[in-house]
């Protein structure tokens, strides 16, 4: 087998695993390549993400380091480490923001909402022992190229670049495999992700990410492949399912919109990486529907449908919303417009009375004012009366 088509199989592996995550920890990677030997992996920003730490933190407190690429000679630096959060406060800026944005589980790096920015090195260490080493590109979900197989739209074609000094390279889309039908016993959505990746002729040791490729390649973003499918709720679709884990669920979050005001739904645990779907009250919004109705209701696009969003919200009337990731239940939305909340009876009487004793305590005040006027002119020195 040629190194090219080893360097594929490889890449496509990780991105199968990357595709089987725990929607509750965001996608989380398998275990990490030998010591020593790094994982390169593409990722999509704005998508949480939980980074593997081999036997933390059973055999002793680890701490995770971070090499900016954007700044070459510069040394690994630690931003977080088991123990007290506290334990560990970073200077430089930009560790101060990794530290704001990420934490452990038992070790392992959980990334909440990574950025392009955030692209790099991560190692974990326990002392001077290195247990995992990745380098990360989080491609931008803001050039995000979406297309559904119903509505006629292809993905990013190969394109081929001219580099400097008259070398060529090809980029081109790595996808992971499908995700499930996004729901059983009627029509569904499927979804899968696609990486940028470069096949450089001065990398002949197999395609990289577009981010980590270098310099002066043209801007080329991730993608996501919708397709309609529709699966019987037998044995296979729950097996499926259950890759997905177990999220809790979130009874109902109540939202009270201004009228032509926009709302974003956040559905948890759901991410691009994660089978989701929507319901207003009964009815589906898939993305197909959602694009032919065209009004102001629309799904995400960075989280892969994983935010519902509300533009130019004019209901007069509560609107009810929920979210499923791996057909199950996870989130409820109950969307109501603003009202005056009518008092209780008890009250309303309660008002009146003490209204009605003010006022009158007003007028005795007034009453009293006007005698001790009228008797201080009666009594001044120098009248008479006759």
């Amino acid at each position: 087998m040629c190194p090219r088509a080893v360097a594929l199989s490889f890449l496509f592996a990780l991105i199968s695993a990357v595709a089987n995550g725990d929607p509750s920890l965001g996608v989380s990677l398998p275990e990490p390549c030998l010591p020593g030997r790094p994982c390169t992996l593409a990722l999509i920003s704005d998508n949480p993400v939980t980074l593997r730490c081999p036997g933390a933190p059973h055999q002793g407190p680890v701490s995770w380091q971070y090499v900016d690429p954007s700044r070459p000679g510069e040394r690994p630096a630690t931003f977080i480490r088991t123990g007290h959060p506290l334990a560990l406060i970073p200077i430089r800026a930009k560790l101060w923001q990794l530290r704001l944005k990420t934490q452990l589980l038992r070790g392992d790096l959980r990334i909440l909402d990574p950025g392009v920015k955030d692209s790099g090195v991560y190692t974990c260490r326990r002392g001077d022992a290195m247990l995992a080493y990745y380098e990360v590109d989080f491609q931008d979900a803001g050039r995000l190229h979406i297309s559904h197989a119903s509505l006629g739209k292809a993905p990013l074609a190969n394109t081929t670049v001219e580099l400097a000094g008259g070398a060529r390279g090809q980029l081109f889309t790595a996808w992971a495999r499908w995700q499930p039908c996004d729901r059983c016993g009627g029509p569904g959505e499927r979804k899968r992700v696609g990486f940028c990746y470069a096949q450089l002729a001065s990398h002949p040791k197999g395609p990289l990410p577009c981010g980590l490729a270098g310099r002066g390649l043209p801007q080329r973003g991730p993608e996501l492949r919708v397709e309609s499918c529709e699966v019987p709720c037998d044995r296979a679709y729950a097996l499926s399912r259950d890759e997905w884990g177990k999220a809790p669920l979130l009874v109902v979050t109540r939202y009270r919109a201004l009228p032509y005001a926009s709302a974003r739904l956040r559905c948890p645990t759901a991410s691009i990486y994660s089978p989701v779907y929507w319901q207003e009250g009964p009815t589906a919004l898939t993305w197909l529907d959602l694009h032919q109705r065209n009004g102001s209701i629309s799904l995400d696009k960075a989280t892969g449908g994983g935010t519902l969003l509300l533009s130019s919200w004019n209901g007069t009337d509560a609107s009810y919303y929920q979210c499923y990731v791996g057909g199950r239940l996870v989130g409820r939305f109950l969307v109501t417009p603003p009202r005056v909340l009518a008092p209780a009876p008890e009250l309303t009487r309660a008002y009146s009375a003490i209204e009605s004793l003010v006022v009158g305590l007003a007028i005795f005040l007034i009453f009293l004012l006007f005698l001790s006027i009228l008797q201080s002119c009666r009594r001044k020195p120098g009248t008479t009366m006759a």
